[in-house]
């Protein structure tokens, strides 16, 4: 029983040594370094922070089909956060897939409406569709929300 006992003590102890050592070299922009220890990590723990920061390592260095899968997994798990469909929605994007981008976006400005940094994503990848007019209007209402969000002269370029 008490070495049954030292043993899920040890092993905790070491996820959490790995994943901490991700979080670490995340962090730093050692992001080849943190997914491999994500990995390593991901094959004891699967949780939905592992799984982001695992996506958006792999988006950082390009990768964005894996990023993807990791967004993927993370809402598999219990959590719906925003922020995963407003990176999968960038992934997309780098992807030149416009349409699932503006899914995703979609989904992202549903569960925080009011956004800035969403809605100016938002606006580009409509903009990018031919959508100009909503564009604007995604944009303009960052502006609303915070005037420091984008510059007010590339509204008035693009949207005129």
């Amino acid at each position: 029983m008490i070495v049954l006992l030292f043993l899920l003590f040890f092993n905790n102890s070491e996820l959490d040594i790995s994943y901490n050592k991700g979080l670490k070299n995340y962090k730093k922009g050692n992001y080849k370094i943190a997914i491999d220890l994500f990995n390593e990590e991901k094959k004891k723990k699967k949780t939905f922070k592992h799984y982001f920061y695992l996506g958006h390592s792999y988006s950082l260095i390009g990768d964005n089909n894996n990023a993807l899968k990791m967004y993927d997994l993370a809402l598999s798990t219990k959590f719906k956060k925003s922020v995963i469909y407003f990176e999968r929605g960038l992934s997309y994007f780098l992807l030149e897939e416009s349409e699932k981008a503006l899914q995703n976006l979609n989904l992202a400005l549903k569960y925080d409406q009011n956004n800035p940094t969403y809605l100016i994503n938002r606006g580009t990848i409509k903009y990018d569709l031919g959508l100009k007019k909503s564009a604007c209007s995604d944009w303009n209402k960052a502006l609303s929300l915070d005037k420091n969000s984008m510059d007010k002269d590339l509204i008035i370029i693009n949207c005129n």
